[in-house]
């Protein structure tokens, strides 16, 4: 049987909790109508997740029996971190919700000179993770970091574990990106030509996804993809 799950601040060292969070309660009384008795699986967000009993369920107070808490990390095993440019709000919640599921570790928002949109909301951002999580089986949450500058991400990070993609880079292989901690993808327009050089001389590998263009999202997921796998 394939049990509801859920990523909360759930103590799993207890054998008994009471869930506080009302969103998760009412999900569970007035959408789901579990029951008591039922049984769910709750996860921590860091890798500790467990089969749990209902032994109270009302809008006020939920008590759950922890049954089997075990650490377990699903997703977030690469230590990858995507770097992608602000998109337009829906295309990058997609980018976000599939970075997720496909198990970044690390997704840092970008503002590069072709950045067009820069509105940043976190708590719908931080929404969408949690549910990507929840969906995909993730028991580690991925991070979420402030927009940063382009100049910013290539001086932070460790060149030789990093990889631009650009149309004008060398052609990517299947070895391309095993050894690749740290993948920067730009916004609809592509990097710059000065942000392409500054990367190189930095040290930064540039890649080609192809000589097809891509959205900046479907390049955002395939990067993903590649760089966990």
């Amino acid at each position: 049987m394939r049990y509801h799950r859920f990523i909360g601040d759930f103590d799993l060292s207890q054998k008994q909790i009471e869930v506080s969070d009302s969103h998760i309660r009412n999900q569970w009384h007035s959408v789901l109508r579990l029951k008591t008795g039922d049984t769910v699986i709750v996860c921590d967000g860091n890798g500790t997740e467990s089969e749990a009993t209902i032994i109270n369920l009302d809008k006020k107070t939920t008590t759950l029996t922890i049954l089997h808490p075990h650490t377990v990390i699903r997703g977030a095993k690469n230590n990858t971190t995507l770097y992608v440019s602000l998109l337009r709000r829906e295309n990058f919640e997609i980018v976000v919700q599939k970075a997720t599921e496909i198990g970044i570790s690390h997704i840092v928002p970008l503002l590069t000179e072709r950045t067009v949109k820069t509105g940043f909301n976190r708590a719908r951002l931080e929404k969408i993770i949690l549910e990507a999580s929840e969906q995909s089986g993730r028991t580690v949450l991925p991070k979420l970091s402030e927009p940063i500058s382009f100049k910013e991400a290539i001086s932070s990070v460790n060149q030789k574990e990093t990889v631009l993609f650009d149309i004008s880079g060398l052609p990517l292989t299947p070895n391309s990106v095993s050894h690749i901690t740290n993948l920067l993808v730009g916004p609809e327009g592509g990097f710059s030509e000065k942000e392409v050089v500054t990367a190189k001389e930095h040290g930064c590998t540039i890649l080609s996804l192809g000589e097809l263009t891509l959205r900046a999202e479907t390049a955002a997921i395939v990067v993903s993809y590649l760089g966990c796998n």
